[in-house]
């Protein structure tokens, strides 16, 4: 990450922390639906065919095509997380060899000449 300095890192470390808070919520978010959507076969299984249809036209089921995207949409999270978490790492990496250039820096003043 040429040409940053410590605190531009710090700031960036932040910024990815509250980047991978909204995505651990989505992904949260994602799983949640996903297990409405095992509530909704369980319902489906018990109700008449003519109750189950009017309960996805009120939009309070889902049929197989959202059902399908609920399903990429926790791939998808899943894959975002983990890409930031990455990246996180990286920013973290780069902070300690920041700190530990600062720190030799500090323990070696410029000799006098």
């Amino acid at each position: 990450m040429g040409g940053m300095d410590r605190l531009d890192l710090e700031l960036y470390s932040e910024r990815l922390s509250r980047h991978a808070q909204r995505a651990a919520d989505a992904l949260a978010d994602a799983r949640m639906h996903r297990s409405w959507l095992e509530l909704d076969g369980e319902a489906e299984r018990l109700l008449e065919p003519a109750e189950t249809a009017r309960l996805r036209a009120l939009g309070l089921m889902v049929d197989e095509r959202a059902a399908q995207a609920i399903e990429r949409s926790v791939e998808e999270r899943v894959l975002d997380l983990a890409a930031i978490v990455r990246l996180q790492a990286l920013v973290e990496r780069l902070r300690c060899e920041e700190r530990q250039a600062g720190a030799t820096a500090i323990s070696r003043p410029p000799s006098a000449s």
